[in-house]
C-alpha cells in the first residue's frame, strides 16, 4: 500500500471549556451554570487561513525572522484550528451527564445552561490564607463583604478529550467585580491600532502595575471576579496564562469570537468596539442580591456603557472605576456628563491603582 493509498483520519475533536460562574435559581432550587467552551480539530492550515496569516503579518510588519517566533505562534493558534460545527455537546458534573440543547456553532463554539442540586456544591466561606504582606491599602481593611463561594469542575466527555473547565459560584449576595482587561488590567494601547495588534500577537502581555495587588486585596475580602472584555476568544489560553502568571483572581472570562473576514485586520479596532453590555446586563439580571462594582478604563467606551447600566440597576451598582489613559482621557466635561447621568453612584478615576481608597462595606450595603 503506498501512502497516497492510506484514507485520511481527521484528528480527534478537542474541547475547552472556559471559566464559567453558576447562581442561585430561585424557582428550580438548583445551581445554574452558564455552560461556555469550544470545539476544533488540528488540521492542515486552510488557504483562507493561510491568506489571513499573511494578512495579519503585514499588517503587524513583522520581519520575516520574527513570523514564527513563540509569543506570536501562541496568539495565532486559535485563529487556525478547524472548528467543529454542529456537534451536540455532552458535559460532565460529579459523573452526572448533561446534554446541552443547542450543537455547537460554525465558530466551533458552544453554549447553553444546566441545572445541578444545590447539595451537588457546597459554599465555604471565603477566606484564604495569603502570603501577601499585611499592610493594607487605604481603607481596605473596613472592605469586608461577608459571603461564602466554592470553585465547581466542569468535565467534557472522552469524545471530545475530557477537558475539565472551572465554575465559579456565586453565593445570593455578596460582591460581584466585572472588570475589564486590555488597558485596565493589561496594557494594550486600544487606541492606537498598531500598537494594539503588536501588543496583542507579538509581545509578551505586561500587567498595569498594582492592577493585581489590587484586585487580591478585593478578593481576600470576599469579591467574586467576572473578566468581561472585547478580547478575542481565539487567545483565551494566552490570556489565561497571564492572568496566573501575575497573580490576578480567577474569575468566570467573556470575551468575542471573531470571525475571519476580508479586511479583518484593517477593521480590527471597529470589531472590537462592539459593545458588551449586554453580557453584564445579563449578570446583573441574574443575580439580583448581589452589589457590582464595575472597572475599565477611558480609552474605549467603558464609563458610558457603565453609566448606562449603574443608571438601569442603581441598586446592584454600587460603583464605578475607571483606570485614566492619555490616548483617550476623562476629561472633566466627559466625567461630570457622566456623573450627572449615573446621580448618585460614586465614579472613581484613578491612573495608580494605589490611589484607590475602598469605601467601608456599610455604604456597599446601604
Amino acid at each position: 500500500m503506498t501512502p497516497d493509498d492510506v484514507p485520511f483520519q481527521e484528528p480527534p475533536i478537542q474541547s475547552v471549556l472556559y471559566p464559567t460562574y453558576a447562581y442561585h435559581h430561585p424557582r428550580r432550587q438548583a445551581w445554574r451554570i452558564q455552560v461556555q467552551g469550544s470545539l476544533h480539530r488540528n488540521m492542515p492550515v486552510s488557504l483562507a487561513k493561510r491568506l489571513m496569516l499573511k494578512g495579519l503579518r503585514r499588517a503587524l510588519k513583522m520581519p520575516p525572522d520574527t513570523s514564527n517566533g513563540r509569543v506570536f505562534q501562541s496568539r495565532v493558534d486559535g485563529f487556525l484550528v478547524a472548528p467543529e460545527i454542529g456537534a451536540k455537546v455532552r458535559v460532565l458534573a460529579d459523573n452526572f451527564v448533561y446534554r446541552l440543547r443547542q450543537r455547537s456553532k460554525r465558530s466551533g463554539l458552544f453554549q447553553g445552561r444546566i441545572d445541578v442540586p444545590l447539595a451537588m456544591i457546597q459554599l465555604s466561606p471565603t477566606s484564604e490564607p495569603t502570603s501577601e504582606p499585611t499592610t493594607e491599602m487605604p481603607g481596605i481593611e473596613s472592605w469586608k463583604i461577608p459571603c461564602q463561594s466554592a470553585i465547581f469542575e466542569l468535565h467534557t466527555d472522552e469524545e471530545f478529550g475530557a477537558t475539565m473547565g472551572k465554575v465559579y459560584v456565586a453565593d445570593r449576595t455578596g460582591l460581584s467585580v466585572i472588570t475589564d482587561i486590555d488597558d485596565t488590567i493589561k496594557i494594550t494601547d486600544v487606541t492606537s491600532r498598531s500598537r494594539m495588534l503588536s501588543r496583542t500577537f507579538l509581545e509578551p502581555f505586561e500587567p498595569i502595575e498594582g492592577m493585581a495587588y489590587l484586585y487580591r486585596k478585593l478578593h481576600q475580602q470576599g469579591a467574586m471576579f467576572h473578566y468581561v472584555s472585547s478580547s478575542p476568544w481565539q487567545i483565551f489560553q494566552p490570556l489565561q496564562a497571564f492572568l496566573d502568571e501575575h497573580g490576578f483572581p480567577g474569575g468566570s472570562m467573556h470575551l468575542k469570537w471573531f470571525r475571519l473576514r476580508d479586511q479583518f485586520f484593517k477593521r480590527w479596532a471597529i470589531i472590537r468596539r462592539k459593545s458588551k453590555a449586554g453580557t453584564i446586563v445579563s449578570m446583573i439580571k441574574r443575580m439580583p442580591q448581589r452589589t457590582f462594582l464595575l472597572i475599565g478604563d477611558s480609552g474605549e467606551r467603558d464609563p458610558e456603557i457603565y453609566a448606562k447600566i449603574a443608571k438601569r440597576f442603581p441598586r446592584q451598582v454600587r460603583e464605578i472605576w475607571i483606570r485614566d489613559i492619555p490616548g483617550n482621557p476623562m476629561t472633566d466635561v466627559r466625567r461630570d456628563r457622566l456623573v450627572r447621568s449615573m446621580k448618585d453612584i460614586p465614579l472613581r478615576v484613578f491612573t495608580d491603582p494605589s490611589q484607590i481608597a475602598l469605601p467601608t462595606a456599610n455604604s456597599l450595603n446601604t
